[in-house]
């Protein structure tokens, strides 16, 4: 294949006939799949300042959900007796905590539905007022019954933010930088829980500290609604709305380098794909569409996979090591267990960081299968650390007993070692979803998946006290260490790379089996193509369209 041939990649879903795919080019649907990752365009792959701006305006709801999952672990503490005038029990502070999770659910499921109807803009001013209000709500409360309906109010916003967010930023990312571009939102998410327990110690002697770290969950929030005027809406939905003239602006914007022939190009890049993955929906009743996702095989295996990634992350069981910080530091000794909350937030924060500096290097299978063992490391290691330290508590933690510092020592280092691994892998690796699924179901996919994970966290937030309390401490996390090496076993024949793959051209790997091998085909003959695409041309670009055919020319 030379510069002037067509180019088509691997098959696409176009027709929806039981269960099969539909090659890219077919003589009735009169339309070719360009490869985007052979225009090259010039400096289009490098981080341009608008570019800065929309992924660090839009990874805001990242925080916002890392800051308001994190800060409970630290606040939950500091109520101490204010409600009733005793103490939260057990059962009450899974309850509170839990609350966010099940507005979650509810938040993923409904904005990630409404997603392409209403717009990836305006989900995510909906999930910024339920953030605003529920932070008020929690700030001002006085009795639990209200503490917990804020939680619920801003879990909403949480689950919005944390399907719209990476589902946004996906769609506007350059392919070549796509993955720390969604990586950004990934990092902002433990970055936020870092910055909630790091406040929550400062605040530790300072009156009514639980209500200011509360109501400091509105700064965010505002500061994104007062940029919401400038973000633009995902070029994608406003082809799907037929305003191609504001795509095209956008897209102009994005790739500010590029000329109008690229741009133009790009944009029937687009369409092109928007017209095949949209034949579901006018051709079928949502009731159809609905067992399609189920029935049809390629999208069955990408809402599995991306449901795998994430469940799997929140069955680690890192979440209660922020949910539960000042519980079980306190249980260890800690004088200050805020501060021994932030060794996890940090730690994890530090190499989520590195991964996402190495996601597009290595790509996100290859992370997973060389740095996911770590966790398995950590956590066995703590659960050997747990069983010796316990062992004069007759296996269980006891409030107020002295245990060994060394051993305690030993089941931080071990929390370290697996937070290592944490933060390398499933910590951002989970919101890369949006790439596995094709463009009909993104939305409805993303908020499936992110869905799944609420309710994984939810099981695991609602269990983790009572567990200490029935299975010991070395028994909770060998339970977490099972669903690790589990998790690792079925992603190594589920999920594929998708590193050099571009986010319309990632969901064939799915056309007929799981992908693993078929990503290493498609990538290496993308690699042959693009190195004869730079060597026969300048790297510029023509445009012509035939017969709703776009070609790809060198100059």
């Amino acid at each position: 294949m030379s510069p002037h041939d067509e180019i088509s990649p691997n098959p696409r879903p176009g027709s929806m006939n039981d269960g099969t795919s539909t090659p890219a080019l077919k003589e009735e649907a009169s339309d070719l799949i360009i490869d985007e990752t052979l225009i090259q365009a010039e400096n289009e792959d490098r981080m341009t300042p608008y570019l800065v701006f929309l992924i660090s305006a839009a990874a805001l709801g990242g925080f916002l959900y890392g800051y308001d999952t994190g800060v409970i672990g630290v606040a939950l503490p500091y109520v101490g007796t204010e409600f009733g005038g005793r103490a939260l029990t057990s059962g009450e502070q899974e309850i509170t905590t839990a609350a966010c999770t099940i507005g979650s659910i509810l938040g993923a499921a409904i904005l990630g539905y409404f997603a392409d109807a209403w717009g990836r803009k305006m989900c995510l001013l909906i999930a910024d007022l339920f953030f605003t209000a529920g932070a008020i709500v929690m700030a001002s409360s006085f009795s639990l019954g209200q503490l917990i309906a804020g939680r619920l109010i801003l879990g909403v916003g949480v689950g919005g933010a944390a399907v719209i967010c990476p589902l946004y930023i996906t769609e506007l990312a350059p392919t070549a930088a796509r993955g720390r571009c969604v990586g950004t939102n990934g990092f902002c998410i433990p970055f936020g829980q870092t910055i909630a327990v790091a406040i929550g110690a400062g605040l530790k002697n300072v009156p009514h500290n639980w209500r200011i770290l509360f109501g400091l969950g509105v700064v965010p929030s505002l500061v994104q609604l007062a940029l919401f005027h400038r973000l633009p809406e995902s070029p994608r939905v406003l082809i799907l709305r037929g305003e191609d003239e504001r795509a095209r602006a956008v897209l102009s914007k994005i790739y500010s380098a590029a000329g109008p022939e690229v741009i133009e190009l790009k944009l029937q890049v687009i369409k092109n794909h928007i017209e095949l993955t949209t034949r579901l929906q006018r051709t079928s009743t949502f009731k159809e569409r609905t067992g399609k996702l189920w029935t049809h095989k390629p999208y069955r295996r990408s809402i599995f996979t991306v449901c795998l990634i994430q469940v799997f992350g929140q069955f680690t069981g890192y979440n209660t090591l922020l949910y539960y910080a000042g519980d079980l530091f306190g249980l260890l000794g800690l004088e200050n267990a805020a501060i021994g909350g932030l060794i996890p937030s940090i730690t994890n924060t530090f190499f989520l960081l590195c991964g996402m500096v190495m996601v597009d290097r290595i790509g996100r299978r290859g992370l997973l299968m060389k740095l996911g063992p770590i966790m398995v490391v950590g956590l066995l290691w703590c659960l050997i650390s747990f069983y010796f330290m316990c062992k004069p508590t007759g296996g269980f933690l006891v409030t107020g007993f002295a245990y060994s510092q060394t051993l305690v020592g030993m089941v931080i280092a071990g929390i370290v070692i697996f937070c290592v691994g944490f933060g390398s892998t499933y910590a951002h690796l989970c919101w890369y979803q949006s790439e596995y699924l094709a463009l009909e179901i993104r939305a409805v996919g993303s908020a499936i998946s992110t869905t799944a994970s609420f309710s994984a966290n939810l099981v695991v937030a609602v269990t983790f006290l009572s567990e200490l309390e029935t299975l010991t401490p070395a028994g909770t996390y060998g339970l977490y260490l099972g669903f690790i090496i589990i998790g690792l076993v079925l992603a190594y024949y589920c999920y594929p790379e998708t590193k050099e793959l571009s986010v319309d051209e990632a969901f064939s790997l799915f056309d007929d089996g799981w992908g693993v091998k078929k990503s290493i085909q498609m990538r290496k003959e993308k690699k042959e193509a693009r190195k004869r695409f730079n060597e026969n041309g300048s790297g510029a670009v023509g445009y012509e369209t035939k017969a709703q055919t776009a070609h790809v020319e060198a100059v």
